[in-house]
């Protein structure tokens, strides 16, 4: 009776499937200049002011029962 050879391990390279996902130089700026972009529409539309405006006023923070209590209130 013959014995079957043990199938051999695949070998990894723990760093192939980090550089496999890599984004090219190019897609690097193609998402940049998108995130460009939408930051200038953002500046436009005045949402920093916006936000700006709205600390000190909106709780940011807060426990769950906290806001169910706020929900049941109203």
């Amino acid at each position: 009776m013959a014995r079957a050879k043990k199938k051999e391990k695949e070998h990894y390279e723990p760093w192939e499937l980090y550089r496999s996902v890599q984004l090219t130089p190019e897609q690097k700026a193609e998402a940049r200049a998108r995130l460009e972009e939408q930051v200038a529409e953002a500046r436009r539309n005045g949402v920093y002011e916006r936000v700006l405006g709205l600390i000190g006023k909106v709780k940011w923070s807060g426990s769950w029962e906290e806001l169910r209590r706020e929900d049941d209130e109203e």
